[in-house]
C-alpha cells in the first residue's frame, strides 16, 4: 500500500466564485442597529452641590464645561449631579479649569472645565 492510498480525498468541489461578503452586523446591545440619542449640551441640567449651572456647554464621557455664577477652586472635587431626558447620574467632578467671562448681555460668569472622578479612560 502506498501512502497515496492513505490520505483521504476531499468530496468537495472546487470553488469557483467567492462566498458573499455578509452585510456590516448592528453592534451589541441594540435593537435597531442604532445607538442610543444621545442629549445635547442645552438639554442638562447641572447641579453643583445645590447650585444649578447657568448653562452646559459640553458634556463627554470624561468631563464636563458649563457656565457657573461663582468660582469654583481648580483642582478642588465637589459632588456634582447632572439630568437630562433619560440620563440622571451622581458623581464627583474634580475642577480643571475656572476662567472668569464678562458678557455685556449676561453680565459675569464662571466658564468651568472639569474632569469626572475617578478618572475613566
Amino acid at each position: 500500500m502506498r501512502a497515496t492510498d492513505l490520505t483521504p480525498k476531499s468530496h468537495m468541489p472546487d470553488r469557483k466564485t467567492d462566498p458573499p461578503v455578509a452585510a456590516e452586523r448592528p453592534s451589541r446591545g441594540s435593537d435597531s442597529g442604532k445607538s442610543p440619542k444621545r442629549p445635547k449640551p442645552g438639554e442638562y441640567e447641572l447641579k453643583v452641590r445645590w447650585e444649578t449651572a447657568r448653562q452646559v456647554l459640553e458634556v463627554t464621557p470624561t468631563g464636563v464645561r458649563f457656565d457657573f455664577s461663582s468660582p469654583l477652586k481648580v483642582g478642588t472635587r465637589y459632588p456634582v449631579s447632572l439630568k437630562a431626558p433619560g440620563v440622571a447620574f451622581s458623581t464627583t467632578l474634580e475642577v480643571t479649569r475656572c476662567q472668569l467671562t464678562v458678557d455685556s448681555a449676561t453680565g459675569r460668569f464662571f466658564r468651568v472645565t472639569g474632569k469626572f472622578f475617578p478618572y475613566v479612560e
